[in-house]
């Protein structure tokens, strides 16, 4: 069947918003974090059952292969697909608590860190914790089996399941906790049950095959599907729900789990221990293998070099210097100090345990961080391949240097490890230029070598916790045998007989599979270029469910370059990108807080901006920049004739300086254009709540002359005017260096953000009013609301990690609040929430709901709360007016 009449076809019940087809959209939402590229012929963002109902009996007509994805962080190329891709992201992503928080049911679209904060008040949490917990799903969490740093072979998602609700490629469903289900199921589904329990028998019946099932799951193993399950359970229905885990969406769509939670240990520390080479570490390892210890983290020296490098530890890293993270956690104190003395007497190097949570933070953030930095440093052009293999602990170190020796045989010599060394899990990196036909074969040359030594000389998985994927699927055989591998492919034609549900991943024919269709990495430009597109950035971007994220940007801007060297035709992708990638960017920088290397697709857009401006748009810019206090006053009369906000902003005479001419202080307070012309209705300017609140803390307020004559460059800058920008911080900066004032505060938290990092270079110090107010709530008397409030921390303190002091605030002046903290960014973006009011409505989308308990809301930035009350149903205000008004 044609796409175009497939395309037809599904547009009949799902919504064509829902269905992509442009060739920008495929590239852009067919890229995941693996170092693959297929192009789907179309992408399908599926809103419930019964889209995947009509999309999997379509795909059956049209015999069609279909590809499940949630957030696309997958390594080994499982998420990509040349036909039908199906997309599950906030349609998603409910759940639910059961019995005090001991259980739980998720659907796939719900991100696995988001789980955690949510059983976090029960003092519970799931047991996978990989390293990707903050963006990856629970669908991949699930199809992979993922495991992680702290989860080992005892918590992953096989062994914490408590029941699943699952759709085969017939439409069949069943939901494993409900018993009409079940019955039902039984019934129409006799003989694929008879099927899987003659499997059973067959292994029960073959001691060899069956020692050989219990061996290779004694340590962790996503090779190919979880045989074990064959071996753990009688009932036909418990060994299909368990086959599931780990199957990477090649058996069933997975609607629902109920996963049992563990307990989340009240303390925590943990200790980098030095050792000289990696044998000793690895010999440490097996000792701690001995004891209570929740993780041990192995980083080699090629790992310690690349974190030394950028400054993330501070270590002289000498030749063969090799560490060991190592974690204890207890649910007291006299709990958590037995643990560390049983670790320093088995571990005869210098150990120091930290229970500082922004130490344990960093020396976390540094292990997790590893891969991505690779990938930062790589050189421009090539890709970054990660593994994760497992050796039988008691082998560790010798599989850990001969794993070594064959990278640096294979010309790897810049290749990292590091890894799970707890469970005998390593995970190496490296980087590969894909371009040359001999690099290629270089790499299918290392392959062939790698299965060879873990699988067979050391007898242990290929793959330990990323699923199997279309990098290992040709190996799945040689590291099983035969038999095994038979017994996988029956798997799969019981449960797909047509071999739709994303085939060639696990069960493969080609066997260079792993060397076809390789993602092309070229060079962009040099803010990008470090991009690995892992994808760790989508969760923060207010556009992700609207038109692109900055992964897809990066992705889509690469193909446009390349392109463009080419000589290809640009001209229909450079006007979708104009609305998709330009348009609807909010520039927030909130992406280079959760990249690894930093990297903020904010930069690149403005300067797409700055590069794409007509010349009239520059002339218009610089007018209003030399003529800001009139183009204020335009501001200020527009709002007041449209009604936007309210009433006119009151404001201080210009040539008036000093507010409040009494205080033990003096404070140079600058108002914000942005609070000088949306003012809150029917609610006092902020300016003059922050007066209010420099009397009570006994300062002296001092304001500019012709303040209104000056501003941050803010405007200018997100709308790519970076000289004019520049240029009217700079007019600012030199005022405020001229008053000779030491004590300077902002009332808007973005504006705050962009005039203290310029005042550091002219050895000034600005505060934003929170940073600034949050440091002297001592000196208020404050009696708390009883209001039920929602709080939002806004994306210059959260950059900046002064956030920790707007929720001080909020927990001096609120009995009860919660924060928004799951929203990212509201979208608003300065104006951008005017001229494109669906950027900020799509990243709100969930607010009203979270907000129905509450009475009122508090932020930091009067456009965002601007945002904020259109999608909450609640009237946003300056957490400051709070605090003014509770305090004396």
């Amino acid at each position: 069947m044609h796409v175009d009449q497939f395309r037809q076809i599904i547009e009949e019940k799902i919504p064509k918003s829902s269905v992509l087809h442009e060739e920008m959209d495929l590239l852009a939402h067919g890229t995941d974090a693996s170092f693959y590229r297929l192009i789907p012929e179309i992408v399908i963002k599926a809103r419930h059952e019964e889209d995947i109902l009509h999309i999997l009996s379509t795909c059956n007509k049209a015999k069609k292969a279909v590809t499940f994805r949630t957030a696309g962080t997958s390594l080994s190329g499982q998420a990509v697909t040349d036909s039908v891709l199906v997309k599950l992201g906030h349609h998603w992503h409910g759940h639910q608590v059961l019995e005090k928080g001991r259980k739980i049911k998720l659907q796939p679209g719900i991100i696995g860190g988001q789980v955690n904060r949510i059983l976090s008040s029960y003092g519970r949490k799931i047991g996978p914790d990989p390293a990707s917990i903050d963006t990856a799903m629970i669908g991949g969490i699930i199809a992979n089996n993922a495991s992680g740093m702290c989860c080992g072979t005892s918590k992953n998602s096989y062994k914490t399941l408590e029941s699943i609700r699952l759709i085969l490629i017939d439409g069949t469903v069943l939901d494993s906790s409900e018993k009409s289900s079940i019955e039902s199921f039984r019934s129409e589904k006799r003989e694929l049950l008879a099927g899987l329990s003659e499997i059973r028998r067959e292994i029960l019946g073959d001691d060899i095959l069956r020692q050989l099932i219990e061996k290779k799951y004694k340590i962790k193993n996503t090779t190919g599907y979880g045989l074990n399950s064959f071996l753990d359970f009688e009932d036909p229905l418990d060994i299909l729900s368990h086959l599931m885990i780990g199957s990477e969406g090649t058996l069933a769509f997975i609607s629902d789990v109920t996963l049992k939670t563990v307990v989340e240990a009240q303390y925590k520390s943990c200790a980098l221990i030095i050792f000289k080479n990696v044998r000793d570490a690895c010999e440490a390892t097996i000792r701690l293998k001995k004891l209570d210890v929740d993780a041990v983290e192995l980083m080699d020296e090629a790992s310690l070099r690349c974190a030394s490098s950028l400054n993330l530890i501070d270590q002289d890293v000498k030749p063969g210097m090799t560490a060991l993270l190592v974690d204890v956690r207890a649910e007291d104190i006299d709990g958590l100090k037995d643990k560390q003395k049983s670790v320093i007497e088995s571990i005869s190097e210098e150990t120091d345990f930290t229970s500082d949570m922004d130490v344990y933070a960093s020396l976390w953030k540094v292990r997790k961080g590893l891969f991505p930095i690779v990938g930062a440093n790589r050189k421009a052009g090539t890709s970054v391949i990660i593994e994760d293999i497992c050796f039988p602990i008691k082998t560790l170190a010798e599989g850990t240097l001969a794993l070594q020796n064959l990278l640096d045989e294979h010309g790897y010599k810049e290749a990292i490890i590091f890894g799970h060394a707890l469970d005998g899990n390593l995970h190496f990196v490296f980087t590969q230029d894909f371009n040359e036909s001999s690099e290629v074969e270089r790499y299918r040359k290392f392959m062939d070598a790698l299965s060879d030594l873990v699988a067979k000389e050391y007898e242990g998985s290929l793959k330990a916790e990323h699923g199997t994927g279309r990098n290992m699927a040709p190996f799945v055989e040689h590291e099983w045998g035969t038999k095994a591998y038979e017994i996988m492919k029956r798997i799969k034609s019981v449960f797909d007989p047509n071999n739709l549900l994303n085939p060639d991943v696990i069960i493969c024919k080609e066997k260079n599979l792993h060397i076809q269709n390789l993602k092309p990495m070229p060079e962009a430009d040099g803010i990008v270029d470090k991009c690995i597109e892992c994808g760790f950035c989508e969760p923060v971007c207010p556009s992700k469910n609207l038109t692109l994220s900055p992964r897809q940007r990066i992705a889509v801007f690469r193909e446009m370059n390349r392109t463009k060297k080419a000589n290809g035709k640009l001209s229909k992708w450079l006007k979708e990108f104009s609305y998709q990638g330009e348009q609807t960017c909010a520039a927030d920088g909130m992406c280079g807080t959760r990249c690894p290397v930093n990297i903020d697709t904010g930069k690149l857009i403005k300067k797409y901006r700055e590069l794409n401006q007509t010349w009239i748009n520059k002339k218009v810019a610089s007018a209003t920049a030399q003529n800001f206090s009139l183009t204020l006053a335009a501001s200020k009369l527009a709002m007041k004739a449209g009604r936007v906000i309210g009433k006119k902003y009151p404001r201080t005479a210009g040539k008036t300086s000093v507010l409040k001419s009494t205080g033990t202080e003096k404070v140079l307070y600058f108002s914000s254009c942005v609070h000088q012309v949306f003012e809150p209705s029917g609610k006092r300017p902020l300016n003059r709540v922050i007066e209010s609140l420099l009397t009570k803390v006994d300062c002296e307020v001092v304001q500019l002359d012709k303040v209104q004559s000056y501003c941050c460059g803010l405007p200018y800058s997100s709308k790519g005017f970076g000289e004019i920008a520049d240029q009217k911080l700079n007019e600012l900066i030199l005022e405020m260096v001229c008053t000779g004032i030491e004590t300077i505060i902002c009332d808007n938290s973005p504006c705050s953000s962009r005039i203290a990092e310029q005042a550091k270079k002219a050895n000034i110090k600005v505060q934003d009013a929170i940073s600034f107010f949050a440091d002297r709530l001592e000196q208020l008397e404050i009696t708390k609301s009883s209001e039920s409030s929602v709080i939002f921390s806004v994306c210059s303190i959260k950059k900046n990690g002064e956030d920790k002091k707007f929720i001080k605030i909020a927990e001096s002046c609120l009995e009860k609040f919660k924060e928004a903290s799951e929203i990212g960014c509201c979208g608003f973006a300065g104006d951008r929430g005017f001229s494109h009011p669906e950027l900020t409505e799509s990243s709100l989308a969930g607010l009203k709901e979270f907000s129905s308990d509450c009475s009122s809301g508090y932020a930091s930035s009067r456009t965002c709360e601007i945002g904020l009350s259109r999608h909450s149903g609640l009237s946003f205000d300056s957490i400051l007016s709070l605090l003014d008004n509770c305090s004396k």
